[in-house]
């Protein structure tokens, strides 16, 4: 079924990491023996997604899409782990195309959830999309004048589950506030990420002490 050495066996002691958050995929894992715990976040932020035992298999997402791994893998037990690399895996799901679409468009759907049950654990709105905003120009590795290519408020809103009237509201009142600024095809510009952040951390201490 695999080609010349598609897969490999790995023993991962109890308490090792497996992959973190953010790290490029480059293979996906099955469970032989043992239990594996999918987290977000780090020590006291850290948030469970899944505890994945014999049979279990994860990582998948990475090697589909191409996209960093969206949570951290680590070894709750002493844990021995099959492994298929990306050019075996990417080989066996083109040999059927349409598998290969049907695997990709559940993957950015998965994606886009994931995303979404980052942004709702933010109860207050107006931090959430604030939030949302840093993370996209962060990802561009800018400070100044960053440019957020494609962030529409439909799509802001629907990432953060705002409703688009509220997310247009307080884009408003951020461009007003000379934070952003709005490009001739709709889309925005952060002016400072650092002066965006200080804000937010500005509302979060209002909030927090009700001032």
């Amino acid at each position: 079924m695999w080609e010349k050495k598609p897969r490999y066996e790995r023993h991962v002691p109890k308490g090792e990491m497996i992959f973190k958050e953010g790290d490029i995929g480059e293979e996906m894992y099955f469970i032989r023996k043992g239990k594996v715990k999918i987290s977000k976040g780090e020590e006291a932020h850290e948030k469970v997604l899944a505890i994945l035992k014999d049979g279990d298999f994860f990582g998948e997402m990475a090697l589909i899409d191409g996209s960093p791994r969206s949570a951290t893998a680590t070894a709750i037990e002493d844990t021995d782990l099959l492994i298929i690399d990306k050019d075996s895996f990417t080989a066996k799901i083109n040999e059927n195309p349409l598998i290969a679409y049907v695997m990709e468009v559940l993957t950015k759907r998965l994606r886009i959830c994931d995303e979404k049950l980052k942004y709702l654990s933010i109860r207050n709105n107006e931090h959430r999309i604030i939030k949302y905003l840093i993370n996209r120009a962060e990802e561009t590795g800018e400070t100044q004048d960053v440019l957020l290519k494609g962030e529409m408020p439909e799509k802001i809103a629907e990432i953060t589950s705002v409703d688009i009237s509220k997310v247009e509201e307080q884009l408003k009142r951020l461009e007003n506030a000379g934070m952003i600024s709005k490009e001739p095809d709709g889309t925005y510009k952060i002016r400072n990420i650092q002066e965006l952040n200080e804000y937010l951390k500005y509302l979060e201490l209002k909030d927090r002490f009700r001032v």
